[in-house]
């Protein structure tokens, strides 16, 4: 009985993991895709921490508005005192309390530092600004990177579905023609030849089925799904309408989105703040200071008096570091370039961006003229290898045109597959160069 539970168990264990290891067909939108590598990519997350980090950062540049309290205590043994003439003649010793102690108070508040303190905050909520920017870059890049993959692999997947139809048409070829030799009307060289590009079809199917694990597993590894998961393309994705913008718009879009821009901008703005806390080393720093303190035993007095003396004080402190005057001005004229290199860098963005704008937009436009051509050409060769599958049943023409119109229509359909996919491909890259690719705008 326990041999038979063992047994039992044993191959429930079994059967739980052969349906653990069986892929698991997921179906996607892009919409989706984006959603999980908001949550789930590591790359998003690094940068998510960064952000997080610079608002500490302004948390920590406003302490500087707040008092300094320092407090401390002592205690201490003290030896006998001991007292001589100035040429240590004559000296003696006086008894003096071993105990020794001292509690010390002080507290003081900035009331005015140049300016220092407010444009330090400044220039840390731009470097949060800056920060956020580089995140939005950052889940840009990474939802450009999982669309060409995404789009890829709809691409194997729908070009593998073009083979295997056509790998099905070419065996009945084979078969028609097989029918067609024993009844002495076809040639045997006619079968070899399109066994040879059936043969050509089974081996491209197995590329295209490589292709597509790739593609999978780098979809799977970056939404940290199962490894088990098959990813399937949502199938509405190519009957979608596109939003119809000009180029204008799209640069109007990325002047207020495009995170190169706005960093660019917030660089400029960042080193002129720089420069104001640099320039506050001109500038005395007062602060309002209040203090008290406890010491015993008096040691200043012969003998010494074995009692507690307080004293307490308020007032204002002024500091001045004197060496500014010389050292900031070459603060200053280095900041002075920073500021240049950072509208230098700004201007140079702003041309890369719309630059990029019209390669993308022109590659949108072209890719749609292309598709409609490519379905024109699809229709051509399906009609064209129709009627000449038609005569050579009739024997009016070759094998080898019989042939040539398979090829036709083969690279007809694969071409405008391809088509399909470059147009939305092209469009999602018009997005990300304007810096609009997100879960709202991709279609």
């Amino acid at each position: 009985m326990k041999h038979r539970r063992l047994l039992l168990g044993m191959a429930s264990f079994a059967v739980t993991a052969t349906l653990a290891a069986q892929p698991q067909e997921r179906v996607m939108t892009l919409e989706e895709i984006y959603s999980l590598a908001d949550s789930q990519s590591k790359t998003i997350r690094i940068f998510e921490t960064a952000a997080a980090g610079a608002e500490q950062d302004i948390a920590l540049a406003r302490n500087d508005y707040l008092p300094d309290i320092d407090f401390s205590a002592s205690a201490s043994y003290n030896g006998d005192a001991w007292v001589s003439e100035r040429n240590f003649s004559n000296g003696q010793c006086y008894a003096s309390p071993h105990f020794g102690n001292s509690f010390s108070v002080e507290a003081s508040q900035v009331v005015f530092a140049g300016g220092a303190i407010y444009n330090n905050i400044k220039a840390q909520e731009i470097r949060k600004q800056i920060s956020e920017w580089d995140l939005a870059e950052h889940r840009q890049q990474v939802y450009f990177l999982l669309t060409g993959y995404y789009l890829d692999l709809y691409k194997y997947r729908n070009l593998l579905q073009v083979y295997e139809r056509n790998m099905e048409q070419t065996l009945e070829v084979i078969e028609n023609m097989r029918a067609r030799e024993a009844a002495g009307v076809a040639l045997d060289n006619d079968i070899t030849r399109y066994e040879v590009q059936y043969q050509n079809l089974c081996y491209r199917r197995t590329e295209l089925a490589n292709s597509i694990e790739i593609c999978n597993g780098r979809l799977v590894t970056m939404l940290d799904l199962p490894p088990q998961t098959e990813v399937m393309p949502d199938t509405t994705l190519l009957t979608r309408l596109l939003p119809v913008y000009s180029e204008d718009e799209f640069r109007r879009m990325a002047e207020s989105h495009s995170p190169a821009l706005n960093r660019g901008r917030l660089q400029v703005d960042l080193a002129g703040y720089r420069k104001k806390v640099a320039s506050a080393g001109y500038m005395p720093r007062i602060d309002i200071i209040a203090g008290d303190n406890l010491n015993g035993p008096i040691t200043y007095e012969i003998p010494v008096l074995n009692n507690n003396i307080n004293t307490w004080y308020v007032g204002i402190g002024l500091r001045f570091n004197l060496g500014n005057l010389y050292k900031v001005q070459k603060e200053i004229s280095r900041l002075d370039t920073s500021a240049a290199q950072a509208r230098a860098e700004l201007a140079s963005a702003n041309e890369s961006v719309t630059l990029a704008i019209r390669s993308a937009y022109t590659d949108c436009i072209n890719s749609s003229e292309l598709l409609k051509t490519q379905e024109k050409s699809l229709q051509l060769a399906r009609e064209n290898y129709d009627v000449t599958s038609r005569r050579y049943e009739n024997d009016l023409v070759l094998v080898t045109d019989l042939a040539d119109a398979d090829n036709l229509r083969l690279a007809a359909e694969v071409q405008f597959v391809n088509a399909q996919i470059n147009v939305i491909y092209n469009y999602c890259r018009l997005l990300y160069e304007s810096g609009v690719l997100s879960r709202q705008t991709i279609l």
